[in-house]
């Protein structure tokens, strides 16, 4: 092989490496959620997204799910997932070495698929503060 060719392809491997999204490592879940993993993986990206714009660092380390009852009325205005036929879920994900609670909103689409809201609850809490 090509020198040349050898480095360009070693180039185009380090791209695809580096062109991966934020969630290409493992992140722990636990709990309960009713997205399916690329939603939940979706949500995610958005957590993270928002966490880079207000702390600086997008790095998701885990998450802790929770399906709320019918009856949970949402903490802050937001969309209302229960009329359109979905649902709320409560995700605490250590974020940065940092805690940070989210209300998540999920109701079917109407172009198929499944839209959803995401509500920041907390600013960043220190992980040793309870649960």
């Amino acid at each position: 092989m090509k020198p040349t060719n050898f480095l360009l392809g070693a180039l185009a491997a380090v791209t695809a490496v580096a062109a991966q999204p934020a969630a290409a490592y493992p992140i722990k879940t636990t709990g309960r959620t009713l997205a399916s993993p690329r939603l939940a993986a979706d949500v995610l990206r958005q957590i993270g997204a928002y966490s880079k714009a207000t702390g600086g660092c997008s790095m998701v380390f885990s998450a802790e799910m929770q399906v709320m009852p019918k009856r949970y009325v949402p903490r802050r205005p937001t969309v209302p997932a229960v009329a359109r036929g979905g649902h709320f879920e409560l995700w605490t994900v250590n974020v940065c070495a940092a805690r940070q609670r989210f209300q998540v909103a999920m109701w079917p689409s109407p172009r198929g698929g499944t839209d959803y809201a995401i509500t920041p609850l907390t600013g960043r809490l220190p992980l040793y503060v309870g649960r």
